[in-house]
């Protein structure tokens, strides 16, 4: 653990970290441990969550530590070959039931493996990974973090490991990490080649066997820097690894030991080393700004480099980078917002639906968690399918389409509606920046009538901000038979057109604004907007049922004060019943609904009589009432498609599939039988790879 310390200090990681053990539990009797295998994965997970029984949940705990390595003679295999020395998850350090890894132990050579691992753990990925390659193209293979380990301890860690561990920390992840334990073990400062138990051929029976010792004919060119050791007696030396060193301390000579793989006169080696603490050089020039136009971010960097450290010396604590606005402009009139823009750019990537036809993918707000605000997480159009193209938006944009937080290096930081950082203004109810309030009237009515078909509530001009919409049931109920609809200008809808209706929650997308829409399966429906209107729009109501009670629907929003504003007459969808004296129509009872869910159909007669009761044909045609009708008490049951699995396997290539199952008109999980086999969606199952092995 010294050894993995010591590593962890050096100042090509970029950041201040400092390991400390906090306790040791030594496993004599195997069933009283973890279940070990060579199955590395399932050994992962059967010691993340055994060791759980000893870390007290509080952090303030003295003995509660924020990850836990184990160490075995097992030998460990990964997904295809048993060349493995390690395993752990990626990024899991504050999370208590998977901050874990398991190294091999291969004698001193494991401290490597055990610092490799911990990168893992803190979200560090291997050096080929695709990330690195695509900001630093092809790093070489002798950093820390490369697949198969061959170090230059002079300098154990690649820049995009230090990027990677940075962005980590940036972003909050490793917020567990800031609390300095009260109690820890003191690690050992001696060098350990120095000590009999790790002589040469104490060495070799640690990495191979029992059976084996050191070689004696090592070349000249690999003392300290290649362990090579046989089989006793035997001239056939072996090695492995190609960065095999010798331990440092290991006598390489008359008063010669080494030293990061160099054998170097004792005097140097074990001369005191005094330690120099790394100091803040000087701020950089101001970087290229992230937007062309409403209020983009630009950085300034400095380096630990004056001095950097040495010696074990302290890495710079404090800011690294400082940030300002830039661009603060209004961008001209755009029909789509900043985060369009970046979700629209993989509309010519190869997404298709079932019938060939490229997705068109929008921004997602809905569902996405409060953390995950700062992603490029984008929904195909009129389908439920989204991904997260992008760990972190283009800096500036907007965290929610109501909120004036921007995201910076993937974090939501305050901003006024001046695009300017830190700045605390904001838009008044009129929608103006830093206004009072005066420039605008308010209008609020209500609304209870309800007749088959879509009937009109009101009309809201182009301008009007701070809209509000909400809609209650009679009963309080949820399914009543009556919606919010929206119908654009041209007569298109924006929602509920065609007697279509979705139950789910929606971002409604409108030439750069958001419309928010709570979703049908509520007590409450609702439909809110914060920012200026950019077009027009009717809002009506949908009634999928005859006969039923009329909702409570009640809406507020402003326009401006020189906008002239007429109170919209509701328009029903039929025609009322008018008495007749000569002739009228007569109607006879509804037949049962033809299904028992969804939207059937119910017919009666309906037949023009005098008032003998004969028949007659002086009924007006324009009065005559529907003879079928929509019925249904609820919703059927529909398939939906759930999120990915974990993958399969924790490193190396798995699968993992996407889960269907059968919901109700509640939103809630049922049984499968209750939804149409013939639309069960195809399950979908794709290969996946965390880290390689």
């Amino acid at each position: 653990m010294s050894v993995a310390a010591r590593i962890y200090k050096h100042p090509s990681l970029r950041n201040s970290v400092t390991l400390v053990v906090v306790m040791v539990i030594l496993v004599e009797d195997g069933g009283s441990g973890p279940d070990v295998s060579d199955n590395g994965g399932l050994t992962l997970r059967n010691f993340c969550k055994w060791q759980q029984n000893f870390n007290p949940s509080s952090d303030r705990n003295p003995e509660h530590y924020d990850t836990a390595i184990l160490l075995t003679r097992q030998d460990i295999c990964g997904h295809e070959s048993c060349d493995t020395l390690g395993v752990a998850d990626i990024g899991t350090v504050c999370d208590t039931s998977k901050s874990c890894s398991v190294i091999e132990d291969n004698g001193l050579q494991a401290a490597y493996t055990l610092a490799h691992e911990l990168g893992h753990v803190l979200s560090i990925p291997h050096d080929n990974s695709k990330n690195c390659e695509k900001y630093f193209g092809e790093l070489g293979r002798h950093y820390l973090m490369a697949p198969r380990l061959q170090l230059n301890k002079t300098v154990p860690w690649s820049e995009c490991s230090a990027m990677h561990l940075t962005e980590f920390f940036d972003s909050g992840h490793g917020d567990c990490l800031l609390d300095a334990p009260s109690k820890s073990m003191e690690l050992p400062d001696g060098l350990p080649g120095t000590s009999a138990q790790y002589d040469l051929d104490s060495q070799c029976r640690q990495v191979f066997g029992k059976e084996f010792s050191h070689c004696p004919k090592t070349l000249e060119k690999d003392i300290c820097s290649q362990l090579w050791c046989r089989i006793q007696e035997k001239n056939e030396c072996f090695t492995k690894n190609e960065s095999l060193l010798w331990a440092d301390g290991t006598p390489c000579g008359v008063k010669h030991m080494c030293w990061d793989g160099v054998c170097l006169t004792e005097d140097i080696v074990v001369r005191p080393k005094v330690p120099v603490d790394g100091n803040w050089g000087s701020w950089g020039p101001w970087g290229e700004c992230s937007r062309t136009c409403g209020g983009g971010v630009r950085f300034s960097y400095r380096d630990c480099n004056d001095p950097v450290p040495q010696n074990g010396g302290k890495y710079c604590k404090g800011q690294r980078a400082m940030y300002e606005s830039c661009n603060i402009q209004e961008c001209p009139v755009n029909e789509l917002s900043f985060r369009e823009e970046q979700c629209m750019k993989y509309n010519s990537y190869n997404f298709t639906d079932e019938e060939g036809n490229l997705l068109q993918w929008i921004p997602k707000y809905s569902g996405v968690s409060y953390r995950d605000r700062c992603k490029l997480v984008c929904q195909a159009r009129d389908r439920n399918e989204f991904k997260v193209f992008q760990s972190k938006v283009v800096d500036g944009t907007l965290c929610e389409p109501e909120s004036l937080k921007v995201c910076v290096q993937g974090q939501c930081i305050s901003a006024g509606c001046d695009h300017i950082l830190g700045s605390s203004k904001k838009p008044d109810k009129c929608g103006v920046c830093g206004g009072d309030g005066s420039s605008c009237r308010k209008i609020t009515d209500s609304f209870n009538k309800s007749k088959y078909g879509y009937t009109d509530i009101v009309s809201i001009p182009a301008g009007a901000t701070n809209i509000d919409i909400k809609k209650r049931s009679q009963r309080g109920g949820i399914y009543d038979g009556n919606y919010l609809a929206i119908k654009k200008a041209d007569g298109s809808y924006l929602l509920h057109g065609d007697f279509a209706v979705t139950y789910m929650e929606q971002d409604l997308h409108l030439r750069g604004i958001v419309l928010k829409y709570s979703g049908s399966l509520t007590t409450l429906e609702r439909i809110r907007s914060f920012y200026p209107l950019p077009e027009s729009l009717t809002i009506q109501l949908l009634s999928v049922l005859p006969d039923t009670l009329p909702p409570k629907v009640k809406y507020t929003f402003f326009i401006p004060k020189n906008l002239s504003y007429a109170k919209t007459k509701a328009k029903l969808s039929h025609h009322s019943l008018r008495p007749l004296l000569t002739s009228q129509w007569t109607l006879g009872d509804w037949s049962p609904c033809s299904k028992s869910c969804g939207f059937g159909w119910q017919r009666r007669t309906v037949e023009c009589q005098d008032v003998e009761g004969g028949s007659s044909d002086q009924c007006p045609q324009e009065l005559r009432p529907i003879d079928i009708r929509p019925c249904g008490d609820l919703p059927c049951p529909i398939w939906r498609v759930g999120g990915w699995s974990p993958c399969s396997q924790s490193c190396g290539e798995g699968l993992r599939s996407q889960r269907i199952f059968c919901m109700d008109y509640t939103g809630r999980e049922t049984e499968e039988e209750k939804c149409d086999p013939g639309k069960r969606p195809t399950k979908s199952v794709t290969s996946c790879i965390l880290e390689e092995c």
